[in-house]
């Protein structure tokens, strides 16, 4: 049985949690361990630190992507920092593409999964003062029902006149950044030709590519639960991707990211052309 997004179809369980000082133990909800970790135990003026939310998922749970596909809401972080301080936006890792019937797909992440936000440190931040960090987190976690939970999470982080990593954090957060989409090389070129029922994704590196996935960054544009045609060419491939019903008004852009077999995925933004005549 899917998990829709509207919260009624859904077991309504809220469950607020927190946790205060830097490194405190993770918290526990009903399906999922979560905490607010920070890449560096040292941030300084002028520079980027990096925090990064922490889900350990119950196994057969999952949670969803920024585009949650057919069903579902994507995590969202309210943050409260003191003055000089600015969160970016979170930085998603390659979904996996979850698919319970022939007619809907979701994307999400199971089992593990570390959502990095950037963080911007001003220059005029005072040296030897503690950061300290609040985040109210919301997300929904699902197996054959969702469960719409929250957690308060808390981090202080001192301010230094260097930044210095944390060695006990450094394989987590490299293998979280091994996890995010690349910008296209160098020399590729992608564009998306509209059909009446489809759109024609041409992918153009300088070597055939056998296999490839394509997980859409806006909803309502193609159509999730439908397989994605691959034809390789001499160079690159192209992908038969099926129109959504939902999408009423023709679009410029074609975003998302693409994931190939060898594990590599590319942030992809094709300008969409109508087929030659």
């Amino acid at each position: 049985m899917p998990c829709f997004a509207h919260f009624r179809s859904c077991l309504p369980i809220l469950l607020l949690l927190s946790f205060a000082a830097s490194g405190a133990a993770p918290v526990p909800t009903k399906h999922a361990t979560v905490e607010l970790l920070s890449k560096q135990t040292e941030i300084a003026p002028g520079s980027t630190a990096l925090l990064g939310v922490h889900f350990i998922l119950e196994s057969g749970w999952h949670i969803y992507w920024k585009n949650p596909g057919d069903s579902g809401q994507p995590p969202a972080f309210q943050w409260q920092f003191p003055q000089g301080l600015t969160a970016g936006d979170v930085e998603w890792p390659v979904p996996e593409r979850l698919q319970a019937s022939p007619e809907l797909a979701d994307y999400g992440y199971k089992e593990e999964v570390l959502l990095l936000v950037p963080v911007k440190v001003a220059s005029g931040t005072q040296s030897g003062s503690a950061a300290q960090i609040t985040l109210q987190a919301k997300w929904l976690i699902c197996r054959e029902v969702c469960l719409p939970e929250r957690a308060e999470l808390k981090l202080s982080v001192p301010v230094k006149s260097a930044a210095k990593d944390d060695s006990s954090q450094a394989k987590l957060f490299a293998s979280a950044a091994r996890r995010l989409p690349k910008p296209l090389p160098r020399g590729w070129k992608t564009v998306a030709v509209e059909g009446k029922d489809n759109f024609i994704l041409k992918v153009s590196p300088p070597h055939p590519l056998k296999q490839a996935q394509f997980f859409p960054a806006d909803p309502g544009q193609i159509d999730n639960a439908a397989h994605q045609v691959v034809q390789p060419t001499p160079k690159g491939a192209s992908l038969q991707l099926k129109k959504s019903d939902l999408l009423l008004k023709p679009i410029a852009v074609l975003r998302g990211v693409l994931s190939l077999a060898d594990g590599e995925a590319y942030v992809v933004e094709a300008p969409v052309r109508a087929p030659r005549r």
